[in-house]
């Protein structure tokens, strides 16, 4: 018997009529087939009967009748909106069918209830999938006594915790739970947490039994190696790293982080090394690719770069991964002069190749020079001409609307920004051009609808990157 059920029937309990008592006491022992039959008797009577509309709900759905209990319910709900055992069986099957309709239920019971624990957390719960994470912590505090009895509910406290950047508030209640139940994968999910929380010694310290297992837990080598190179021992995390690689060849993220200790480094030969053996093994993964092209760049490699972007774009054409890599090396200001010059002179040689125009158009804005009107044209023509060659590539969409935005023409960037949308809704960069296009034509109430979307987006994508880290990554396969 769940706790919603049990305060439900401590609350149908109190009621005066002979039927209705007799029904409960029957629910209570778990004889449903008897609490079902005496409410479809007392129905006939009074159709409208909350309690017994409830009885029979709640009969149903023990009975493995789900569908016919959410009508019960429903109806009970309809009759009388307060009554709040009705409301409780409908919001615990809307909740373990993650129903939309749940949060809305969940709120009704909050406003009747505000000290109901057990509904402060399942609304929690549901808050933080959707992204909402400051909402949920706001409702997982007032849910104190489930979170110590519900290590799943404190987890997803933990993970709320971190995307809001409250990261000792974390740290702690990760330790917490790791006390209760000392296990490689709460050893992960605290160590992480100190890592977020800049606690490198504890976080190593806690990987250190992982570490010295035989074999090493993969997962923990690599966050080892992050916490490494976070405190200033590079050559500790590359040797973690190596380990990691070893223990487990075919995960792309060793890798690709080898490649970036490489390029804050200046190590560009040895992180192309690595990526190669990993490409031997995971030829498809378009990020290493991109990363492999990023310290080609450093090395003056132009055309084996370009091949790489290009590869890395017919695996995943609707990231824009080759952008990023660009902006990677033009944040080397000595390279930007050298790099813009090698992107002309591809963009010149082919004027049909849709990714070499965008990466042009890519580097001409992000350029010290991209306020210059020539520069400004330039890269607009690039823009479109991607465009016109590609008209789904959405990193060229988005790219074109800023660019047309920034040079006044607001209606094409707002058409811009709306067409990406249609084709991603969650688009960020396009929300935030329809965003700023809308501003310029004085458009409060637009504006204010896509700020809230993107704040909105913003805390669900911090959010799920969390769960991915602390749940998916964690978690052994």
């Amino acid at each position: 018997m769940t706790a919603l059920l049990s305060t439900t029937l401590a609350t149908m309990g109190q009621s005066s009529g002979t039927a209705s008592d007799d029904a409960v006491n029957l629910l209570r022992k778990g004889d449903f087939a008897g609490a079902l039959s005496l409410a479809d008797q007392a129905l006939k009577q009074s159709p409208h009967d909350c309690r017994m509309l409830t009885v029979r709900g709640l009969a149903l759905k023990d009975s493995g009748k789900a569908a016919e209990a959410q009508q019960a319910f429903g109806t009970a709900t309809s009759v009388c909106p307060k009554f709040v055992p009705a409301l409780e069986g409908l919001a615990e099957l809307q909740y373990a069918q993650h129903s939309p309709q749940a949060a809305a239920t969940l709120e009704k019971i909050l406003v009747l209830q505000p000290d109901n624990q057990t509904t402060q957390a399942m609304f929690a719960v549901i808050q933080a999938g959707t992204g909402d994470c400051a909402s949920a912590v706001e409702h997982f505090t007032k849910a104190p006594d489930v979170l110590r009895s519900n290590s799943a509910a404190m987890t997803q406290y933990g993970f709320c915790l971190l995307v809001i950047d409250e990261t000792d508030q974390a740290k702690s209640l990760f330790l917490q739970i790791l006390d209760k139940d000392d296990s490689p994968i709460n050893r992960l999910r605290y160590a992480y947490a100190c890592w977020k929380a800049k606690d490198y010694p504890n976080g190593l310290q806690a990987l250190d039994p992982l570490l010295k297992s035989s074999p090493p837990d993969a997962e923990a080598l690599n966050l080892a190696a992050r916490l490494a190179e976070s405190s200033g021992d590079t050559p500790r995390a590359v040797e973690l790293l190596q380990k990691a690689i070893a223990t487990k060849p075919d995960d792309p993220r060793n890798y690709l982080f080898f490649s970036e200790i490489s390029f804050n480094h200046s190590s560009y030969k040895v992180g192309i090394d690595m990526l190669n053996a990993g490409l031997a093994r995971i030829p498809q993964d378009a990020r290493l690719y991109v990363a492999r092209g990023v310290l080609e760049v450093q090395l003056s490699k132009f055309d084996d770069a370009l091949t790489d972007f290009h590869k890395a774009h017919q695996l995943d054409p609707n990231q824009s991964l080759a952008g990023d890599a660009i902006g990677i090396m033009l944040d080397q200001q000595h390279q930007s002069a050298e790099s813009l010059a090698a992107y002309a002179a591809q963009a010149k040689a082919h004027p049909d190749d849709a990714l070499v125009q965008y990466l042009y158009a890519e580097a001409l804005n992000r350029s010290d020079q991209a306020d210059q009107s020539n520069v400004q044209a330039s890269a607009i023509e690039a823009a479109r001409r991607a465009v016109a060659l590609e008209p789904d590539y959405q990193p060229a969409l988005d790219l074109l609307s800023q660019l047309e935005l920034h040079a006044g023409n607001v209606d094409k960037s707002l058409t811009l920004a709306q067409k990406a949308i249609a084709r991603n809704p969650d688009d960020e960069t396009a929300i935030y051009q329809e965003l700023m296009a809308y501003r310029q034509l004085g458009k409060k109430d637009e504006v204010n609808q896509l700020v809230a979307k993107l704040k909105q987006l913003k805390e669900q994508k911090q959010n799920m990157k969390t769960n991915y880290q602390l749940q998916e990554v964690t978690n052994p396969e």
